[in-house]
């Protein structure tokens, strides 16, 4: 900044000079250059601009704060599948306890999804009034609650009942998850915390079978009341789940409120206070060193969330048909339809398959030890040992099931990881295609496997249509702009779940007709995958500015 010729050049001068030496600081003067460094009164401008949420998460840096975050995600997302998945390791033990027909196996597994898609849009309304962390802690811990009650019931339609609150509860943390995680770190780190984290939950997979391994094969039988309480092991199962899922509630209980929600609501100081928080603990420094004074939100969404709490029903449904309009009219309508049909394929066929493995494996131990038997062929082995005469009888569960649980899941543990590496040099539509051709080959030939190769061909399967899984919601966020983006995430995932609920009511039935047909059937659903794939790619192809991101 040049002072030649001007009025009170040297007193200026003399004033910078004296406050540079007690800074120990040098002032230079440069006729051609502007000075680098402001005044006080400068530097307390800029600190009072108001920064974005984008600006203000980048000044707080990376470091502890974040770290622990991820470390206490880690339990948030063993409930979902804790919730889901319980249902198909307690089965063996409860098909002749309850004597369940294949319309009752469906229904047991088809509840909890059920309660996903029935309160999917409520929990959209919810997170936008009430926020993220408390909509996180009291979802799941009603999930915990309804896994407890589900450990003390007598009859098996209280089961489905509870099971499908569980659904119900288990919905908002879910879809909600990995959005409130990624509203606590920048741009330079959000994309890879959210792929870890994905990684971290697939982890459940392993930890579900060993809590199984440990508790269900062991001869529990404890009675109350005159024998009108029974607590026996897979009861005892579900009463651990529930504890791990109440310990999951407790941490995000201790966890921050989401900064970028705050902002949203206008609630610009609670937010600046988790700034300076995460801030502090990140750099170590103190909290009030923190650069950034002042918050603002873009005009948009913070009148949208604010007028949110007085909004009538009848508004309400009104503002959620504004948002999901745009998919019933093109340029969406043909891509997120298909996408819709991808995903309902692609779920059914994972999730009809991996929640009925523990009871196959049950079925293929009960051959008294053939393993010459193939799938199919152990079901009409004269040496199985499951009839319909066991109703009212505790069957003990050999805990081979689980270990060859585990083994399953923790291939899809590796097998996420392995996609994440692929994804960086392979285009996603491709993967999608290979797994989906290799995925209908495994399952087509399955049911004339035996030994290791049925194991190997049920943990290659789970594996990458898990992984498939992903990569159609992947495809589903990048087909549209950015401003439908949430709502199509939140729309094909319910489909998916759609797909889970039909193909557990009928590939049971299916079962009882004939043992290949239902693996026949998953394997079409595969092939049709496939096909609806190609199509989608033909049409970004031919319509690049539709289904590309803006």
């Amino acid at each position: 900044m040049s002072y030649e010729n001007k009025p009170g050049t040297t007193q200026i001068m003399i004033l910078q000079l004296e406050n540079d030496i007690k800074g120990s600081n040098e002032f230079h003067e440069d006729d051609k250059k502007k000075c680098d460094k402001g005044t006080k009164d400068d530097i307390n401008k800029i600190e009072a601009t108001p920064a974005d949420f984008e600006t203000a998460i980048s000044h707080t840096g990376y470091g502890i704060y974040n770290k622990r975050m991820l470390v206490l995600y880690i339990p948030l997302t063993l409930t979902s599948l804790f919730c889901t998945s319980s249902p198909s390791f307690i089965l063996p033990a409860v098909r002749c306890y309850f004597d369940l027909s294949p319309l009752e196996e469906g229904s047991l597994f088809g509840a909890v999804y059920v309660g996903m898609v029935s309160s999917a849009f409520v929990w959209g309304f919810l997170i936008d009034t009430l926020g993220r962390q408390k909509l996180l802690f009291y979802g799941i811990l009603l999930s915990g609650i309804m896994e407890f009650l589900s450990g003390f019931v007598q009859r098996f339609w209280v089961l489905v009942v509870l099971k499908f609150f569980c659904g119900v509860a288990t919905c908002g943390p879910y879809s909600l998850a990995f959005t409130f995680l990624s509203e606590f770190y920048d741009k330079e780190h959000r994309d890879k915390i959210v792929l870890y984290a994905g990684g971290f939950s697939s982890f459940a997979f392993v930890l579900q079978p060993l809590v199984a391994y440990f508790l269900i094969p062991m001869d529990i039988n404890l009675q109350f009341l005159n024998g009108y309480l029974i607590i026996d092991n897979w009861r005892v199962f579900l009463i651990t789940c529930s504890i791990m899922v109440f310990l999951a509630a407790f941490l995000v209980y201790t966890m921050d409120e989401s900064p970028k929600f705050l902002m949203a609501v206008g609630r610009h100081k609670e937010a600046l206070n988790v700034f300076k928080k995460i801030y502090s603990q990140n750099t170590g420094n103190p909290p009030e060193s923190y650069p950034i004074s002042v918050l603002r939100s873009e005009l948009s969404e913070e009148q949208s969330l604010k007028s949110m709490p007085s909004i009538t029903i009848t508004k309400f449904i009104r503002k959620g048909w504004i948002q999901i309009k745009p998919f019933f009219l093109q340029p969406y309508l043909t891509p997120s339809s298909l996408t819709f049909l991808l995903l309902f394929m692609t779920m059914l066929t994972l999730n009809t398959f991996r929640l009925r493995l523990p009871n196959m494996y049950a079925t293929i131990i009960a051959a008294k030890g053939d393993h010459s038997l193939s799938v199919c062929e152990s079901r009409t082995s004269t040496n199985v040992t499951y009839t319909a005469d066991c109703k009212g009888t505790l069957a003990l569960v050999d805990p081979e099931i689980y270990i060859k649980s585990m083994i399953v899941g923790s291939a899809v543990f590796s097998m996420f990881w392995v996609a994440i590496y692929i994804t960086k040099y392979m285009d996603k539509n491709y993967i999608y295609i290979i797994f989906s051709v290799l995925g209908g080959i495994s399952i087509s030939i399955f049911p004339w496997t035996n030994g290791i190769v049925t194991l190997t061909l049920s943990a290659i399967y789970v594996a990458i249509m898990n992984i498939n899984t992903t990569l159609v919601i992947s495809i589903m966020a990048s087909a549209v702009p950015t401003t439908l983006r949430g709502m199509a995430v939140n729309m094909v995932i319910m489909f998916g779940r759609i797909g889970v609920v039909f193909g557990n009511l009928i590939i049971p039935v299916l079962d009882r007709i004939n043992c290949e047909l239902p693996y026949m059937t998953l394997a079409t659903f595969n092939f049709l995958g496939f096909m609806v794939i190609l199509l989608l790619m033909r049409l970004k192809k031919e319509k690049p500015k539709i289904i590309s991101t803006p």
